[in-house]
């Protein structure tokens, strides 16, 4: 039970002390233990909707813990670096509205863990502080559902060379735009995926991303990934990488248009050809049309 992957979905209520506001706040972490008292973990926090910013972001820490995968309870302390999106808004009658800031922060978390007997699903309480330089801090108080996966090394299981796996995916889903009021359309994706280690994907990614003032934007996205394997069917992983954009919403004068993608994905191999895919991907510009892409598809694996 040593070798446990960890995958906790939570939920919960968020206070920003400075702002004397209170809001909702979810996420989800995979957790990889690095013997009995350590783990290093990956999650994605959405810090609710407080007046004047709307902040999510990833984070990754390293955790001390008291013990692991035995009956009872548990308690652990973690500490990392966070990289936020924040919608922030600007308060203004006319011009710019809102603008799109990304950063990091320092993250401070304590958790307590209740491992049911004879089963791997466990419960779990946390507290998180997250302090961003120059912005509001909050704090947030999650319960958390948790599963452990047991008996695999984390590797591509079912790879039988590190280059073997090639797949190309049809996806469908939701766009929608990181502004004051979160504009949603219609979007589709097409995705060549090649495994080029046994922990290591590549991806390339044309993206259309609807056909409103907010979301007119298209382009191919690159990126390189860290993929997990919970069981022989099941791989989580979390990708990075540029984006190219071949047509761009009018970002108010400002006409760089940098862009990149972040992603987190879940895959999941039907048999040795066909694969699903869900995926939630973060689109960070420096033009303020940030966007959030909510994909789902179907892959063929050759």
């Amino acid at each position: 039970m040593a070798s446990a992957q960890e995958v906790t979905a939570y939920g919960g209520v968020l206070r920003v002390k400075e702002a004397d506001e209170a809001t909702f706040s979810a996420g989800a972490s995979y957790s990889h233990p690095l013997g009995e008292h350590f783990a290093l973990s990956l999650s994605y926090l959405n810090e609710g909707h407080p007046l004047s910013h709307h902040r999510d972001g990833v984070a990754s820490q390293v955790w001390v813990r008291s013990g692991r995968n035995v009956p009872g309870w548990s308690f652990g302390a973690g500490v990392g670096q966070y990289y936020y999106f924040d919608t922030v808004d600007l308060h203004s009658r006319s011009g710019t509205r809102y603008s799109n800031d990304h950063g990091w922060a320092n993250i401070y978390s304590v958790q307590a863990t209740y491992h049911y007997p004879d089963s791997r699903w466990y419960n779990q309480v946390m507290v998180n502080r997250i302090s961003p330089s120059g912005k509001d801090a909050t704090t947030s108080l999650m319960l958390g559902v948790g599963y452990q996966f047991n008996g695999v090394k984390g590797d591509k299981l079912h790879v039988e060379g590190p280059a073997a796996d090639e797949a190309l995916t049809v996806m469908a889903g939701q766009g929608i735009t990181n502004s004051l009021r979160s504009e949603s359309t219609a979007i589709g994706a097409l995705e060549y995926r090649r495994a080029v280690g046994r922990y290591v994907d590549w991806t390339v990614t044309a993206l259309y991303e609807g056909n409103t003032a907010q979301s007119k934007r298209n382009g191919v996205a690159t990126q390189l990934w860290l993929i997990r394997s919970l069981n022989q069917k099941v791989e989580l992983g979390m990708g990075a990488g540029p984006y190219f954009n071949a047509q761009v919403p009018d970002g108010r004068g400002q006409r760089s248009h940098r862009a990149g993608l972040v992603t987190v994905g879940a895959r999941y191999h039907l048999d040795r050809r066909v694969v699903a895919e869900a995926a939630w991907n973060r689109v960070v510009t420096d033009y303020h049309r940030d966007a959030d892409l909510l994909l789902i598809g179907l892959g063929y694996s050759f």
